[in-house]
């Protein structure tokens, strides 16, 4: 892919700054932790939503999506497989394990990320792509969360799907679609009401990029201990999945569902991310107090700096001419 670089490069910069301030709060304690997490209450229940809800009301989508879903969420099911093959030959018995190397942590880094690079317009290339994780994630690793964590305790689907739907993110998206593909956008955009709305909207939804930027500076912290497990779990995603979004990207992709270029892009943005910064809450409490999931906590630190080291190559290194 052609790129120019003295336009990438200047839209990298900003992403560093904005670690560099969100841990420079940190260490200067400027702001407290427990100010981070009623930032970040706000980022998932009102500024992501109304960042995707924009995202998916401008989308042209089409059948060729249903295609990139499905493969989205199969990548995510073999990594599974991988991960419990993993777990057998190294003989380590933690059931969360094989949940390490599956998921993607698109809307707290992910989308920031793409959006600051590409601009909050091409957010939905990416938005796309990440709704067939979405699917996993409530579905398949949400489900496995609970059920090591309640043990004993039946999951029941309904249950699944009431949060599913009952989600901010997953309303946003939802509605989105809708009114997208039902007409009525078309029929009500030239009203002033309608107009003024969609302006709050997408004002609420430029928050998210700088708001989640910050607090992933602020909260990026790993231990040097221990870093051998993490590193090979990091290393095993890496070395299967970005020959997997290469050669999907180009082959289903670009040349037999002859999507834009950036869908590609995305693809290859979203599997170098972290896992889901959300396994940690469903540990036991006797699991947290014998520290056997320290290993967790440092795999999603060290891939968050990777995973933002492999964003940016992917960004000089893979970016179509726009």
């Amino acid at each position: 892919m052609n790129t120019n670089y003295f336009e990438i490069i200047p839209k990298i910069i900003p992403v560093f700054i904005l670690l560099s301030v969100g841990y420079f709060l940190k260490i200067k304690k400027f702001i407290s932790s427990n100010s981070i997490s009623e930032i970040k209450k706000l980022i998932v229940n009102i500024s992501l939503p109304a960042l995707l809800f924009i995202s998916f009301l401008d989308v042209n989508l089409t059948i060729e999506f249903f295609f990139v879903i499905l493969i989205v969420f199969l990548i995510n099911l073999l990594m599974l497989l991988i991960g419990k093959g993993f777990a057998f030959f190294t003989k380590l018995k933690d059931p969360h394990l094989p949940l390490l190397f599956t998921g993607f942590e698109v809307g707290m880094l992910g989308i920031p990320l793409f959006g600051a690079i590409y601009g909050t317009e091409s957010i939905k290339y990416m938005a796309v792509v990440d709704l067939g994780q979405e699917i996993y994630v409530w579905f398949v690793l949400f489900a496995m969360l609970l059920s090591l964590q309640q043990k004993e305790k039946r999951l029941h689907f309904v249950g699944l799907f009431k949060s599913f739907i009952t989600s901010p993110i997953i309303i946003a998206i939802l509605l989105g679609i809708i009114i997208n593909s039902s007409g009525i956008k078309s029929l009500i955009s030239e009203n002033f009401l309608f107009q003024g709305v969609i302006n709050s909207i997408d004002m609420l939804g430029s928050l998210t990029v700088p708001l989640i930027l910050l607090v992933i500076g602020y909260e990026i912290n790993f231990k040097t201990s221990n870093m051998s497990l993490p590193l090979k779990i990091i290393g095993v995603r890496l070395l299967i999945l970005v020959p997997i979004a290469l050669l999907v990207g180009n082959f289903v992709f670009n040349k037999f569902l002859e999507l834009e270029p950036l869908y590609s892009v995305a693809l290859l943005s979203v599997v170098v991310l972290p896992p889901p910064f959300i396994i940690p809450l469903f540990f036991n409490q006797e699991d947290e107090q014998r520290g056997e999931k320290s290993y967790v906590y440092n795999t999603l630190s060290i891939s968050t700096v990777i995973s933002i080291i492999a964003f940016l190559i992917t960004a000089v290194f893979f970016t179509p001419t726009l």
